[in-house]
């Protein structure tokens, strides 16, 4: 009878027993799956740029002088106007100097010819008398004389007349450039010098924007023709500017080359004397692997064999480290050489929790998507350049040493 119960609670225990480890090993595996999010893997454009500050300048710049000293009367301008060659009034001087000049030497040529009048009426008379016989003809020879010298002086004072007049027109001065004033110097009541401008006029259509590029760098940044240029006033809008000129010196001190770049500029957006971005794009590669930069982490192990970093990819449910060689970067995206595919699940999230061969759990907007429950995070690798394409990365370039990279992939696929 005991030896009976005895033989029936033996059983009873080892059964509970079994079944408790049963359910300690559900609840250690349950335990085991990590909570992830993931993207997959695409392709996309990606691009190496050198950014660079650089300055705005205006790509004329004329200074406004007067052609005489005078007193000014009026001004036909002030700061910030726009104005037209040879068809603005910047100034008006005082005429009374001048238009006494005018006066003085037409009466010299009125005079002068008075004088001719007269000698021609006594030419007139003695030719008749020689005519006559009445005098001789060599009394002709000293009038005519007279006459020829009296033109000779009146053809001077008349370029005289003519020079007065063009002082008289000096007294006005019109703008020798189209473009914008950007400074005034004078006021109504001041002397106008020849020596002294009245104003300068620059011209911003089109602008230079001149840049100091390191001299190491000046070969591959000469190689390419063109850039984009940007301002703070007009963040979203990328300028073209084109290789104008590029210095034959270095500069001793800085070490670095002269660049000016020539940007169309009809809406006047860029001022003389702003700043600006401008970024090179060195090279570009279209259609490559694409993946998030934050995914990959930096494996000691591997430094300096092309392969230095490593990711977790996702397959049946578990995760598996991969060696991954990364290649240009921008910001939230890199190029990926080798070591993972187009397609490929990649945990960005959670990865740090993870083991080779972990079990995870996928999560969607920070909901676990279980068996049944809600829709497996496909993820996308989408990536863009500067003007931030649909779920790009969007930015800039991430700068080292003046150097970044960007990419435009827009959608990377979805692994459908």
């Amino acid at each position: 009878m005991h030896a009976a119960l005895l033989a029936v609670l033996l059983t009873a225990l080892a059964a509970g027993g079994a079944c408790n480890k049963k359910n300690g090993e559900d609840g250690e595996d349950a335990a085991e799956a990590v909570p992830v999010q993931v993207e997959r893997v695409g392709r996309g454009t990606v691009s190496e740029v050198a950014r660079y500050v650089g300055e705005v300048r205006p790509s004329a710049s004329v200074n406004v002088l007067p052609r005489m000293a005078e007193k000014i009367v009026s001004l036909g301008f002030d700061e910030g106007d726009f104005v037209t060659q040879d068809e603005t009034v910047m100034a008006e001087l005082a005429t009374a100097v001048v238009d006494t000049g005018v006066r003085q030497a037409e009466s010299g040529a009125d005079a002068i010819t008075a004088q001719i009048n007269g000698l021609k009426t006594q030419q007139e008379r003695l030719r008749r008398l020689v005519a006559d016989g009445v005098v001789p003809a060599s009394q002709l020879d000293p009038i005519d004389a007279q006459i020829r010298a009296l033109q000779a002086q009146r053809r001077q004072v008349l370029a005289g007349v003519d020079q007065a007049n063009l002082r008289v027109e000096d007294t006005v001065v019109k703008a020798p450039m189209t473009g914008w004033v950007s400074q005034r110097f004078v006021d109504v009541g001041d002397m106008a010098t020849p020596a002294t401008p009245l104003a300068t006029i620059v011209r911003l259509d089109p602008v230079f924007v001149w840049v100091d590029v390191p001299e190491h760098e000046v070969e591959r940044v000469r190689q390419q023709p063109t850039a984009q240029v940007y301002v703070e006033v007009a963040p979203d809008r990328a300028f073209t500017a084109t290789v104008d000129l590029v210095s034959p010196t270095v500069d001793r001190e800085s070490r670095s080359v002269r660049f000016r770049y020539l940007v169309a500029n009809p809406d006047t957006i860029l001022r003389d004397g702003m700043l600006a971005t401008v970024d090179v794009e060195l090279q570009r590669r279209d259609g490559v692997v694409l993946a998030p930069t934050a995914a990959l982490t930096l494996d000691p192990a591997r430094r300096g064999d092309g392969a230095a970093y490593s990711a977790f990819v996702v397959r049946d449910g578990k995760a598996h480290r991969v060696a991954v060689e990364r290649g240009l970067i921008q910001n939230s995206h890199a190029e990926v050489i080798s070591g993972l595919a187009e397609g490929d699940v990649l945990v960005v999230q959670g990865f740090n929790l993870l083991k080779e061969g972990a079990l995870v759990e996928i999560i969607t907007n920070g909901a676990a998507a279980g068996e049944g429950e809600g829709e497996r995070s496909s993820g996308r690798a989408e990536a863009s350049g500067r003007d931030g394409g649909e779920g790009g990365a969007g930015g800039e370039g991430a700068a080292v040493d003046g150097r970044g990279s960007a990419v435009d992939g827009g959608e990377a696929g979805d692994g459908r």
